[in-house]
């Protein structure tokens, strides 16, 4: 049966270490799907810190990418695009070549989880045993099959998960409803642009991420 892990792995063991040294509290996570060209690595990231004063430099600065530039800013995180050096691409694509389907990498305080799909068990054993015999040092902190993964927000934001949950609690999507949009941003205190905002950009990501399992779950049983 696939088997879906959460491992971390030392920040020293991939990519953005000086960044992460020199603005400690900043999240990281690759774009869903970038993972998986070596002609074109990884190149798009949010990051979110309370001191953007000193993100982008850090990252301009960083030995492992050649070029970083903000994209845009949306819901409190910034999208990055990057030229990564020949070296971080290499490691990068070292990560994104193993014998499962790689879902998501983001960066926290604990170091940098990767949600990874695996056909099988053994399959992931034998991954976490090559990563340990080259001092890799992976943590694994979760176990579990594709449509049990309990606490998952679903790679949404905080905020937009806690929007798409309060408006499915108060039966904004009933028919009739009973909340309107209006209501919804007074009950945020927010405006009713940033919270059709909020629940578009959500919903997308959802319909993405359901597409994607999908497909996923199609190819493990090829």
């Amino acid at each position: 049966m696939e088997t879906v892990v959460d491992a971390t792995i030392p920040t020293d063991r991939f990519v953005l270490e000086e960044t992460i040294a020199q603005v400690p509290d900043v999240e990281l996570e690759f774009v869903r799907f970038a993972i998986h060209s070596s002609a074109c690595t990884s190149p798009f990231l949010w990051v979110s810190t309370s001191r953007p004063d000193r993100l982008e430099a850090a990252m301009r600065n960083d030995s492992s990418t050649e070029r970083a530039r903000c994209l845009s800013r949306d819901d409190g995180r910034d999208l990055y695009s990057i030229d990564w050096t020949a070296r971080a691409a290499c490691r990068i694509d070292g990560f994104a070549e193993i014998d499962g389907s790689v879902l998501g990498v983001r960066r926290t305080s604990g170091g940098w989880t990767f949600r990874i799909l695996f056909p099988d068990r053994a399959t992931a054993s034998k991954t976490f045993q090559t990563w340990r015999d080259d001092g890799i040092g992976p943590s694994l902190s979760r176990i579990g099959n594709l449509s049990c993964r309990e606490g998952d927000k679903g790679g949404l934001s905080a905020t937009q998960y806690s929007t798409i949950a309060h408006a499915f609690q108060t039966d904004y999507y009933s028919v009739p409803r009973s909340t309107t949009l209006k209501e919804l941003a007074m009950d945020f205190d927010v405006s009713h642009q940033a919270v059709s905002e909020r629940l578009r950009r959500g919903h997308s990501h959802l319909v993405e991420q359901m597409l994607a399992e999908s497909a996923i779950g199609m190819e493990t049983r090829q």
